[in-house]
């Protein structure tokens, strides 16, 4: 039992008390009746229409001003202290029942309202003597010595709260609510035994969160092993409570029963699998048991399911730099800042992560006084080659990161960079070949046909939107002097060009493999229209990424743009299917021109006459200067703070 657990902790000379403390009079001077007098009187009829109008401040002065009995003034004082509490007018609500509570006799309804305007606008004295003047009329009613107990408590009241409770819960022994509240207080105060005692009689009956209540309390009182008995026996039982495995968990954890808990927080996942703060105890779990991948994982999945929640952050914050891995822990820094800039909390992680890599700094200091300090010479400004060869490795060792962060955390890798068009093309090859009958515009297969609409397409969806996001998703890497918003930019527009060309290689390949004729007619020409359609998607994407970091939301409207681009660009038909006056209009479209580019290198005989070649190149000349532009113009403001 609870009580035998805990009665070597403290004694007590009374294990209940021996009276309960008397109703209390306390009250205030500030009355309704004491304002100052309106010009205006309304009679009691008039306050009652007033009232159902919801017209409180005639209301306030026909009551004022009102010459009735007091039998018949404290009802209208306390309606209307009602009607003013749902307005959040409580200051005056309580202003009202102040004056109404002396005028009350008998009156139980009246005197409830009283207790309840009271107690909703934090006058808990008074509310407790409203409470007792019930309880005085109504012996029997044993939720009045709850309500009691938790406004004397919350005046600071401690012993005439735990008296309250204890007479609650001595008058209805079966309701584990009650009992749990009386051990609650009792802990507070330091009298253990007795509240192992109101605790055994709470648990037989007790509801989930009751037991969970439990558990917990026994757990602030160092009774973690006696907490997870209790949880674990109901644990038992049919299918429990998620929040019962965690609690168990929590439990199990703090007496050191490592497998135990893990296994209990598991099963609070199967139970509900997005709750994330499952997830971030399992990741404590599992980096205590030093699986630091596993934790990882875990507080990644918590990370999916709540990304706007900063406590997931800072705890992959903790985790990677107890792990030493300083880099990560500096990347989910800059996120928590950036994200959450007015958290205390995290500007508190980010201070210990700096804190941390100023300590991890190696090297011997030696400072100098000002005489023997020797001046040297300047070092030379490099020269044009060797910033281009500078600015090149930085943009190598950016690449790598993103190839990192984007695929190495996926099972498949590089395979979802495959997936996607492939699924695609099937896709609108399966579709079109039932609504045409088996046959594309162009060519035999329909595979064919679709793959010279879409690589072009992903060209450049993947390049301009895939930029959006390199300077705030490279944010920590700009604190650097090496490493510009120019060298992320285009670190990751490389990753994406170079990503799209491998994956249009490897389909023409398994194209060849099923039997496709796949090489293209014209290579150069192909390959020409590919490298025009990057340099557009290039262009695009620097002026994606200065707008998204100075308009976060741009990047909402730029994905309804290429929404509009799938349907007005030829992917799935050619524009020879359509009415000459649609054709000139789409013909404004750069990437229409650089679709039917990329498809006549591929179909000899499909030379369309609206085709304009130079057109599409002038567009990615003149989109990669303005990006070019934008970005040096506006590098300053780019910078993303940590």
């Amino acid at each position: 039992m609870i009580r035998t657990r805990l009665l070597r902790l403290g004694e007590c000379d009374s294990m209940l008390p021996s009276r309960l403390p008397p109703p209390c009079k306390e009250t205030r001077n500030n009355r309704v009746s004491d304002w100052p007098d309106a010009p205006v009187k309304v009679e009691n009829e008039a306050f009652w229409a007033a009232l159902n109008a919801g017209d409180l401040d005639s209301c306030l002065v026909s009551v004022a001003q009102t010459s009735a009995s007091p039998e018949a003034v404290a009802p209208l004082y306390c309606h209307l202290a009602a009607a003013l509490l749902h307005r959040n007018r409580a200051a005056e609500a309580a202003a009202c029942c102040r004056t109404a509570f002396p005028l009350i006799r008998a009156n139980r309804e009246l005197l409830r309202i009283c207790a309840w305007v009271f107690s909703n606008s934090n006058c808990f004295a008074e509310a407790a003597a409203a409470y007792w003047q019930i309880v005085a009329l109504e012996p029997d009613w044993v939720e009045g010595y709850r309500h009691a107990s938790s406004v004397l408590a919350a005046a600071g009241r401690a012993e005439e709260a735990v008296a309250a409770a204890l007479a609650a819960s001595d008058r209805e022994p079966g309701n584990a609510e009650f009992a749990l509240h009386a051990a609650r207080l009792l802990a507070e105060l330091g009298r253990l035994p007795e509240a192992a005692l109101y605790l055994d009689r709470a648990i037989p009956t007790a509801a989930s969160s009751t037991l969970i209540e439990a558990a917990e309390l026994l757990m602030r009182w160092e009774q973690a092993e006696a907490a997870a008995d209790l949880l674990r026996s109901r644990a038992s039982e049919g299918a429990p409570d998620p929040r019962l495995l965690r609690v168990l968990s929590a439990a199990e954890m703090l007496s050191q029963q490592w497998e135990a808990a893990l296994a209990a927080i598991d099963l609070a996942i199967a139970a509900d699998p997005d709750a994330a703060e499952y997830r971030v105890h399992r990741g404590h779990l599992l980096s205590r048991l030093g699986d630091t991948a596993g934790a990882a994982a875990a507080l990644a999945d918590a990370a999916r399911l709540a990304p706007d929640d900063a406590t997931v952050k800072r705890a992959q914050l903790s985790l990677y730099l107890a792990a030493g891995l300083v880099s990560e822990a500096t990347a989910i820094g800059g996120e928590l800042l950036h994200g959450f800039p007015d958290d205390r909390p995290a500007a508190e992680s980010v201070l210990h992560l700096l804190n941390h890599r100023l300590d991890t700094i190696d090297g011997d200091y030696v400072v100098l006084p000002e005489n023997d300090r020797r001046s040297r010479a300047a070092r030379p400004a490099p020269g044009w080659l060797a910033r281009v060869a500078t600015q090149r490795r930085v943009i190598r060792a950016v690449i790598l990161r993103e190839m990192r962060t984007r695929f190495g955390e996926s099972k498949l890798g590089y395979g979802w960079a495959l997936i996607e068009p492939v699924a695609h093309i099937g896709l609108l090859s399966a579709t079109f070949a039932v609504l045409m009958h088996g046959q594309p515009p162009i060519g035999r297969h329909f595979f064919l046909f679709y793959y010279t609409g879409l690589i072009p397409y992903h060209m450049f969806i993947h390049t301009s939107g895939g930029m959006s996001h390199a300077i705030i998703g490279n944010a920590p890497l700009l604190q650097l002097p090496l490493v510009t918003t120019f060298d992320v930019i285009a670190a990751r527009g490389l990753l994406e060009i170079a990503t799209d060309i491998v994956v249009a290689v490897l389909l023409l390949i398994g194209f060849g493999a099923l039997g496709v004729a796949s090489a293209p007619d014209d290579l150069w020409g192909a390959s020409l229209a590919l490298l025009t359609t990057a340099a557009l998607g290039c262009g695009v994407g620097y002026v994606n990424a200065v707008i998204t970091v100075l308009v976060p939301s741009w990047e909402k409207a730029f994905a309804q743009f290429t929404r509009l681009l799938y349907f007005t660009s030829g992917i799935f038909y050619v524009p020879g299917m359509m009415p000459g006056w649609v054709r000139d209009m789409l013909a404004w479209n750069p990437m229409l021109h650089a679709i039917d580019w990329f498809r006549a290198g591929f179909f000899d005989g499909y030379q369309p006459h609206w085709l304009d070649r130079s057109y599409m190149a002038m567009s990615a000349v003149l989109w990669l200067m303005l990006g070019f532009a934008l970005e040096r113009g506006l590098r300053r403001r780019l910078r993303v703070p940590l």
